[in-house]
């Protein structure tokens, strides 16, 4: 019995710590494939008060510490718990694995729990308003040959094909009949998902590039908590004196790096903040800016409006003849940060060095929206952003997945945060971490000619093919149970 309890005791803690290492900051590709294992092989074999009780209490506990921070907001707000709340939720698949698991015949029942989790995770991107941060996905960063996945089926097949890892080895410890057949199922499948990767990362590009750069020129905690600290007392003077201070350095570096040869030129989300009645000047300058450069200028101020009104959180893209051609407010996140919400069409506009599509930031953690950029054929997705120290680097790590599922080269210029460049297939071209240099510039050749992907084409397919074949799992399971029930009557 205390052998029993003490294997218990050491499964749910390993368990509980790769769940905790393979999310959040502390993202370990390795991890992500092993914790379901362990927790499998309690709630599998123990009372159900494991799979209720225990399990979803520890997912909660290690999930709010591997988030800690991913809102800014302080413990006596709901929002502080947000990640503990998602955590304990994400905890009760084991609760569905343990009652219909051994309810199936076979090799099938190890469907169950990957077929669950795959669900919650496509269903959290369709209606959690916080975005797929978090997905099991983003922690393969380093797995690119798997990572690959997502240009078929998004990032639902990437956490199926992980927690079914999980769900196999456990069934086949369990079961020691047929488990070689089993073994070989998904080891197969996963052979040939990365040599497809294996083969899209060393297939050449087809040739072409542009030399881009980024930049941001303020952190957000000392220039930018001027502008509001100025804001807030009403001193018009002072808050137009650090910004027209902010965005000159801005408009400095752009002509330095247009003179360097990059012929687009993206700042950060609020590189700046202006009041309204000063934006038509602002805009003037960049027009005058970009034909005497010939270059592409994306802006993303804040326009502060008359109060009562929200604040404008925008991107603005001007061409080398000074038109504006992009305007997008912000859709993500708009629910904490009070600006102006987006319609959520994303413009894609052909330039001379392939067509372009802009977003920002939050904007980046919903694919099912991002996808239009792969309907659109965009070549390169450019996306301003702004983080903070505990959300560096996944949030930008985030955003690569889009280029991934939409074959685009990716370009993030994140103000505190890392600001990285990749390719279609999310290979690093160039990078920046705001908080190792103070010169936040970045340049690079980006690859300008997309690669194909199916995820646009056929979209969420597999997400809700996990909700169909989850419903189909349990129907089989009932009805079993059921038949057995009725025989079991019968008899006597």
């Amino acid at each position: 019995m205390k052998k029993h309890l003490y294997k218990n005791i050491i499964y749910l803690t390993l368990g509980t710590l790769f769940f905790f290492l393979g999310n959040g900051n502390v993202s370990f590709a390795f991890a992500t494939w092993i914790f379901s294992f362990f927790l499998l092989q309690v709630s599998r074999t123990n009372n159900k008060l494991f799979s209720y009780l225990v399990i979803p209490i520890l997912f909660g506990i290690s999930s709010h510490f591997s988030f800690l921070k991913f809102i800014p907001s302080a413990p006596t707000s709901i929002f502080y718990y947000v990640p503990m709340l998602f955590g304990a939720l994400y905890g009760f698949v084991f609760l569905v694995d343990r009652i219909f698991w051994n309810k199936i015949n076979g090799f099938k029942a190890t469907l169950v729990f990957p077929l669950a989790y795959t669900s919650l995770d496509f269903l959290s991107n369709l209606f959690n308003p916080f975005g797929t941060t978090g997905a099991l996905g983003y922690s393969q960063i380093e797995f690119l040959s798997f990572s690959q996945l997502a240009s078929i089926t998004g990032m639902w097949g990437m956490t199926f094909m992980i927690t079914w890892f999980g769900s196999v080895v456990s069934w086949c410890l369990l079961h020691k009949k047929n488990r070689k057949k089993g073994l070989i199922v998904y080891a197969s499948i996963l052979t040939i998902i990365l040599v497809f990767g294996n083969f899209r990362l060393t297939t050449s590009l087809e040739k072409g590039t542009v030399q881009i750069s980024s930049m941001h020129t303020h952190d957000k905690n000392i220039g930018g908590y001027e502008m509001w600290k100025s804001r807030s007392k009403n001193d018009t003077i002072a808050f137009r004196k650090i910004s027209k201070r902010i965005i000159q350095d801005l408009i400095n570096k752009t002509s330095v790096e247009a003179d360097a040869g990059s012929k687009i030129i993206v700042w950060s989300e609020i590189s700046a903040e202006i009041l309204k009645s000063d934006e038509n000047e602002l805009i003037e300058m960049l027009k005058s800016l970009s034909r005497e450069k010939n270059i592409y200028i994306m802006t993303n101020l804040l326009t502060i409006v008359p109060k009562g009104q929200k604040p404008e959180n925008k991107i603005l893209m001007f061409t080398p003849t000074g038109d504006i051609v992009i305007e997008h407010f912000k859709f993500g996140g708009n629910f904490l940060e009070g600006s102006v919400e987006g319609d959520k069409t994303i413009k894609t506009i052909e330039t001379k060095y392939g067509k372009v599509a802009g977003i920002i930031c939050w904007d980046a953690d919903f694919p099912s929206i991002v996808k239009q950029i792969g309907k659109s054929k965009t070549d390169i997705l450019l996306i301003p952003a702004s983080d903070w120290k505990e959300i560096d680097p996944l949030h930008t790590i985030v955003a690569v997945y889009r280029g991934i599922e939409n074959g685009c080269s990716v370009v993030r210029q994140t103000r505190n945060g890392l600001s990285i460049m990749t390719d279609s297939r999310g290979k690093t071209i160039s990078q920046l971490d705001h908080f190792s240099t103070e010169n936040w510039v970045m340049m690079g050749q980006v690859p300008n000619k997309r690669i194909w992907t199916l995820y646009p084409l056929i979209g969420d397919l597999f997400g809700w093919l996990s909700i169909i074949g989850l419903g189909v799992m349990l129907f089989f399971g009932i009805r079993r149970k059921r038949l057995r029930k009725t025989t079991a009557t019968n008899n006597v």
